[in-house]
């Protein structure tokens, strides 16, 4: 055997990329879309096979094939959605659903999954994505300035105002949650927002009328002190330094 039929019969097995939770899992998902795939196919071969006089094509056949295919898109679902949660990066259903048929695998899917990384692992996807997430909320980077180790933002803030609850972070924006991940991780390397600044966030998402969220937050980190939100939409970070002030807004603000 020559080289090249070597190495033509060298295969990637990317199951081996991915921890053996998530292989496990998708195993699973796989042996039960299988089941069920067949079990809608036995049906549907059975239905086929005595068509005719009160069976109909549309009202017993199409729902069937229907069905089939909405299985096998929940399958693709099923298994993309976990490594979503399970790394926090954002994949695309619609291209797998598009390019595979009825008898595709979670083998497949992850092959899929391992394209559209790009290149990255799921770590180094995660922080690509987190840190693209927060730049894209700073439309303008004149209104970042940084004074010794305090970091503002003019106009970051967007405010809903209702009677009962005053001023809340409008509830589609998602500048402040960036913003706060992002800090996450500059303080501690991962990509989960920090339970304080979770904390802060949710209670920016009551409003004024049940929380202080007007008043300094003051917060125990090596690498940040306070945060101090306004009226007006400005939005201040006080840094242990200046020097992780302009850390931060060189990585995480400015594009």
């Amino acid at each position: 055997m020559n080289i090249l039929s070597k190495l033509n019969e060298v295969t990637i097995n990317n199951t081996n990329r991915i921890a053996e939770t998530d292989s496990k899992f998708c195993e699973n998902q796989y042996e039960q879309y299988v089941a069920a795939r067949e079990a809608l196919q036995h049906v549907l071969n059975h239905i086929n096979s005595v068509h005719g006089g009160y069976l109909d094509v549309y009202k017993d056949i199409k729902p069937v094939e229907k069905r089939i295919g909405e299985i096998k898109e929940q399958f693709v679902y099923e298994v993309v959605s976990h490594f979503s949660r399970q790394y926090k990066i954002t994949l695309d259903t619609k291209v797998i659903n598009k390019k595979y048929d009825l008898y595709l695998t979670h083998n497949d899917i992850i092959a899929e999954i391992f394209e559209q990384m790009g290149g990255f692992n799921f770590k180094e996807k995660a922080v690509h994505e987190l840190i693209e997430a927060s730049k894209a909320q700073i439309y303008n980077f004149d209104k970042v300035s940084i004074k010794k180790a305090s970091l503002s933002i003019t106009d970051f803030v967007w405010w809903d105002s209702w009677d009962w609850d005053g001023l809340r972070i409008s509830w589609n924006s998602k500048k402040e949650s960036s913003l706060f991940t992002a800090l996450s991780h500059f303080e501690n390397g991962d990509v989960k927002m920090l339970d304080s600044l979770f904390n802060m966030y949710k209670e920016m998402e009551k409003g004024s009328k049940h929380y202080d969220i007007f008043n300094k937050y003051e917060f125990d980190c090596e690498k940040f002190k306070s945060i101090k939100i306004f009226k007006n939409g400005k939005i201040t970070i006080e840094f242990k330094n200046q020097t992780l002030a302009q850390e931060f807004a060189n990585t995480y603000l400015k594009k």
